[in-house]
């Protein structure tokens, strides 16, 4: 096992001293995490700015983020890049807490995932907490295209690029009678979306608002103000994003806990959000539901 600094250790020791387990043979799994010396956490494959591959190493805000806690913990990072499946049950099964038929284990911590709260109370096998991001939907414009925007029905016409199968995809196909929905370029993902529209393949896109900001920085291309979208009806147009592990480690959180309060308290999370050009707000204010 690694050493670790005196500060890490007067971290850990005040984190895990309010925890108090009924089950004190079942070992956690930040025993596990010590023992091994590192922090292995699940990270998306191809999911700029938040987790790409660059110099052959996979870079982004939730590695940085992921990079920072560890680091609060004394402990380096192993990065596990894995790839979304059909949803997030399915990841949180086959990356976090049993392991997919194929093998390979499971990480310790899992970045990236919706925060909900209805769907956090549904967990028996995980535990969502530490939400780092506010994630809403966004509208970015070509200028000089659009006089005096006011609402999305302004869009028809126009090329708005969305992701194929999306809230907005779906939401644009039958809003204002459907007279959007032949104007709409529909591609495989929000990046693609943001690309396209960078490249002027499209008057509009709308995808969410930090991967709009980030693809705009990672590709050099001029910033601009998303506009904020609201969607009527029961389709979301905010959300909350955060992290998972198992259930049953009540140590590695609180332990998660502390190393996250104080990468916000110092304004490192800010620092980050500010290197990949994203918007930084408080974690303590949830989006709504």
């Amino acid at each position: 096992m690694r050493n670790l600094t005196c500060g890490t250790l007067l971290l850990i020791a005040v984190a895990l001293g309010a925890v108090a387990r009924a089950d004190d043979g079942v070992p956690d799994q930040f025993d596990k995490v010590r023992e091994r010396g590192s922090l292995e956490v699940a990270i998306y494959t191809d999911f700029p700015p938040f987790s790409y591959e660059k110099d052959g190493k996979i870079v982004g805000l939730d590695v940085d983020i992921a990079a920072a806690m560890a680091k609060a913990l004394g402990l380096p990072l192993r990065v596990r890049s894995v790839i979304a499946g059909e949803d997030t049950d399915d990841d949180l099964r086959n990356f976090l807490w049993k392991g997919s038929v194929l093998g390979g284990g499971t990480a310790d911590l899992m970045m990236h995932i919706g925060a909900d709260p209805e769907y956090i109370k549904r967990q028996d096998h995980v535990s969502i907490f530490g939400i780092y991001l506010h994630e809403s939907v966004a509208l970015g414009l070509r200028p000089n295209r659009f006089k005096n925007f006011a609402s999305l029905d302004q869009l028809k016409g126009k090329k708005t690029a969305v992701e194929l199968g999306s809230i907005s995809d779906l939401y644009l196909s039958g809003a204002f009678g459907g007279v959007l929905r032949e104007s709409l370029l529909r591609l495989p993902s929000a990046s693609a979306a943001v690309e396209a529209f960078i490249k002027d393949e499209a008057d509009a896109v709308i995808a969410p608002r930090s991967e709009m900001q980030g693809l705009f920085k990672l590709l050099g291309a001029q910033a601009i103000e998303p506009k904020q979208v609201e969607f009527a009806g029961l389709f979301r147009s905010h959300w909350d994003v955060g992290m998972a592990i198992k259930s049953d480690s009540p140590k590695l959180k609180a332990a998660l806990d502390a190393a996250f309060a104080k990468l916000e308290n110092s304004g490192e999370l800010a620092a980050i959000y500010a290197r990949y050009g994203l918007d930084y707000a408080t974690t303590k204010t949830a989006a709504a539901p």
